[in-house]
């Protein structure tokens, strides 16, 4: 099995878990709770939020798994560079956000460093 594969399962939950995040609380999810702890109970009982949750617990042990298997020096920066680059698609598919040439200048570097990081260990 390509390890390498592993990573991709960590980057889709994690990028998942963000835009989930982001999506909920600018919609004003636990927003009509006047205190801390009343937002920290409205975000528990939002289950669309909660899912965001769980695929961020269910990413980390998926993480253990790609840990075990390759070097942390180059499953990490795959995993970031990899989580960026979908988290900076999906902000600008899902929450319409704008991506400047700078952004896609940067994504374009990041994915060129992926591609030299997997190569260079093959």
């Amino acid at each position: 099995m390509n390890y390498y594969l592993a990573i991709l399962p960590v980057t889709l939950l994690v990028s998942y878990s963000q835009l989930i995040v982001k999506w909920r609380t600018q919609a004003g999810a636990g927003e009509s709770a006047d205190s801390l702890l009343g937002r920290l109970l409205a975000f528990l009982k939002d289950p669309i939020l909660m899912s965001a949750y769980a695929a961020a617990l269910l990413a980390s042990f998926v993480w253990l798994f790609v840990v075990a298997r390759l070097p942390l020096a180059v499953a990490f920066p795959i995993y970031i560079g990899s989580t960026f680059l979908l988290v900076l698609l999906g902000s600008f598919l899902i929450l319409g956000e704008t991506v400047s040439l700078i952004k896609i200048i940067a994504a374009l570097l990041i994915l060129a460093g992926i591609l030299l990081g997997v190569s260079a260990d093959a």
